[in-house]
């Protein structure tokens, strides 16, 4: 498989089979993504209109955060997974960016070159099809093919968000939503290690609280006993969604199955289509086609840390 571009389309991996991967940042305009938007996210021409208004005011008012008002698309990025509550979307955002400006950690300064074995290991990975309900799939590898010594957890942590910056701007991610599938097979005390609870906290208030995505659902699959003891680090910083929206599957996929289709998913998941090994770097060349928008936008922010 190889990076494909063509002018006329946006640039894609091809991974054969008619199985591709590639970010689609054009704004829907068929009539049930707009009606599902305006019924689950109050998206009408009224209230969106009302809601950048009253978000710029906020942002005016707010000293030393640096964004560009007149980019609509960042505004409703943060707007949708709010429901358009201005206030809300608001906090949410001053919390990302704040996050943001801590230099040496999770979101600053995000480049493939950062987050290079990460990718090139498969730690993580946007899987091509969307499940049955338009939503992105991210897989992640938290067992036996994760190789923690070669790649951290902060590295980890560092190549998800950058994934997720990059769906994160799909519009229709920002609708339907994201679910996350993650495997522990052969986990390990190593592994373990690499999350102490003040760690595990930050990481999981930002998902929760101040992250501009839509998780719909997190699916873990080949949970032996040795994934209660990590459970047990995380589960007291989980909130009521986010608990209620946590699947144990074990190695059960049928389990799995009766919430993403197995034709959304690859053979190894139990699912219908073949999914190649391929080399994970490409994955980097396919981020790099949006190298200048993401440089652009790390401009944006609190000029200083507060």
């Amino acid at each position: 498989m190889a990076l494909r571009l063509d002018e006329l389309k946006p640039p894609c991996i091809d991974f054969g089979n008619r199985v591709a991967l590639s970010f689609d940042q054009e704004e829907y305009t068929d009539e049930p993504a707009k009606q599902k938007a305006a019924k689950e996210l109050r998206e009408t021409p009224e209230v969106v209109s009302a809601s950048i208004q009253e978000l710029r005011e906020l942002i005016r008012q707010e000293k030393g955060l640096n964004l560009p008002l007149e980019n609509e698309s960042l505004l409703v990025r943060f707007l949708r997974p709010k429901k358009y509550y201005s206030d809300s979307a608001f906090e949410m955002m001053k919390a990302f960016y704040k996050m943001k400006s801590r230099e040496n950690f999770i979101l600053d300064r995000l480049s493939t070159e950062s987050i290079r074995n990460a990718l090139e290991d498969r730690v993580v990975q946007i899987l091509p099809k969307h499940d049955q309900h338009g939503r992105r799939i991210v897989f992640m590898e938290m067992g036996a093919k994760w190789n923690c010594s070669k790649v951290p957890s902060l590295e980890v942590i560092r190549a998800t968000n950058m994934l997720m910056e990059a769906i994160g701007r799909e519009p229709r991610t920002q609708l339907h939503g994201i679910v996350f599938i993650i495997n522990f097979d052969k986990l390990s005390l190593s592994h373990i290690g690499q999350f102490p609870p003040k760690f595990v906290k930050t990481i999981v208030d930002h998902g929760q609280k101040n992250s501009p995505y839509r998780i719909k659902g997190i699916h873990i699959v080949n949970n032996a006993r040795m994934f209660n003891i990590m459970f047990k680090i995380f589960k007291p910083f989980l909130g009521k969604k986010w608990s209620q929206r946590i699947f144990l599957h074990g190695v059960d996929l049928k389990s799995l199955h009766e919430h993403i289709d197995a034709s959304c998913l690859p053979s190894f998941l139990g699912g219908t289509y073949e999914l190649p090994e391929y080399d994970g770097a490409v994955v980097g060349q396919l981020l790099d086609c949006y190298k200048d928008k993401l440089d652009e936008e790390d401009k944006y922010g609190y000029i200083q840390a507060t």
